[in-house]
């Protein structure tokens, strides 16, 4: 039975992989470095949209932010319209809500402003407005017939990559399960990356965005789904995290740091949307969804677990990422090379302070994660090595210790 239980997953990942593989891809504007935001803002006009609707989050709409953009707008004579109702895993209420305000009010375009919960809600937005469907029925992969309408994404975190990715998160208000939706058409047009932007991101924001990118950029350089072109952005990634996360954690205002970060989210963003993730996000998921636990940390807590129960199979792989960024010697085998690099990630897990345990949760808890987690990683994911319910359980398990008096 497992054998013909782990072929059947085998060929569900495969059938999504491919779909991934063939969706209608844009290939936005990039902007990047200081400034790039006004210059977006600038494009607009350049491109005569006349009304455009901003959708941010009530704290970004409130920090004086958004000040320099709406300078450009009225200075380029564009009328806009603000949508701020947008809240950590959005709901498909809010994304309805926003597509209301786009509409009643004449906009145009959309410009968003803010983190994943953002870019995710507009991006949602503007494939709502042309395509009137339920949550139900943009679930799962091209669902949608029209293009979205323009969209100008400003990420203000580094770290989802949402600005660059096929896909939005979407929580259903009543179950409150969060519905993944893939699908190209959602790919903003014109993108900045400004790290002036990211400056005023606290330092545990910035470690659990930072984090997350990483994980995005590690689980697809071992999926089974990478291609040449999704190594060299992952690797990219990588790189860039490992030299420039601990800077900007510790010195907000670092300039570099900021826009070497805003770079390595997009690159992740890039790898993962083609080669996929595994069990990392598959368990970072259901956290979120049982516990409220912020994406970004929910990674942290399980990136070297699970590579670690991956074993001998992605040694290979994690010794060139070993070796890409300084550690071990040219003698070491694959697997101490793999090893120092799972080390190094737990280690940079500690220094950035990001939590290792969740509050309050319970037996019945960890198997709802543990059950949820096995049908999506084998449902949709190109995972190195179906791993057991057995191997789940442990790693969620451990997550617990500290409820059981554990420290």
């Amino acid at each position: 039975m497992n054998f013909i239980r782990r072929f059947y997953y085998k060929l569900r990942a495969f059938g999504a992989m491919r779909v991934l593989w063939y969706l209608p891809k844009k290939s936005p504007v990039v902007f990047k470095g200081e400034s790039s935001a006004l210059q977006i803002c600038r494009e607009i006009a350049l491109l005569g949209y006349k009304k455009v609707l901003i959708v941010t989050d009530n704290f970004l709409a409130n920090s004086g932010i958004l000040d320099e953009l709406v300078e450009i707008l009225e200075d380029e004579s564009i009328e806009y319209e603000i949508f701020e109702g947008v809240l950590p895993n959005p709901t498909f209420n809010a994304v309805q809500a926003g597509e209301q305000a786009f509409t009643s009010t004449g906009c145009e375009a959309l410009l968003s402003l803010g983190g994943g919960s953002v870019l995710d809600a507009a991006k949602m937005i503007a494939l709502l407005h042309k395509n009137p469907l339920s949550l139900n029925e943009f679930e799962g992969v091209g669902k949608s017939k029209n293009a979205a309408v323009p969209h100008f994404a400003i990420p203000s975190t580094a770290g989802t990559g949402a600005e660059i990715t096929p896909v939005a998160v979407i929580s259903d208000p009543t179950t409150h399960r969060k519905v993944l939706i893939t699908d190209g058409k959602m790919i903003p047009e014109f993108i900045a990356l400004d790290p002036r932007i990211m400056v005023g991101m606290p330092p545990a924001i910035t470690a659990s965005t930072g984090v997350d990118a990483l994980t995005h950029a590690v689980e697809a350089y071992v999926s089974r789904g990478a291609i040449e072109s999704t190594d060299i952005e992952a690797k990219t990634a990588i790189r860039l995290i490992f030299k420039f996360l601990s800077r900007a954690y510790q010195i907000g205002d670092d300039l570099e740091a900021r826009d070497a970060m805003a770079a390595a989210s997009f690159y992740a963003g890039k790898a993962f949307s083609v080669a996929g993730v595994g069990y990392v996000h598959a368990i970072a998921h259901q956290l979120g969804r049982v516990r409220g636990v912020p994406h970004g940390n929910a990674n942290a807590m399980v990136l070297p677990e699970v590579l670690n129960a991956y074993d001998d199979c992605i040694h290979d792989r994690l010794a060139e990422l070993a070796q890409l960024v300084g550690l071990g010697e040219k003698n070491n085998s694959n697997e101490i090379l793999a090893r120092l690099f799972i080390r190094e990630i737990a280690s940079m897990r500690d220094l950035l302070e990001l939590p290792i345990h969740v509050e309050g949760l319970n037996e019945s808890e960890i198997d709802d994660v543990v059950n949820e987690a096995l049908k999506e990683a084998g449902n949709l994911y190109a995972v190195p090595k179906y791993l057991e319910k057995a191997e789940l359980h442990e790693i969620v398990n451990n997550l617990a210790q500290s409820n059981h008096g554990d420290t």
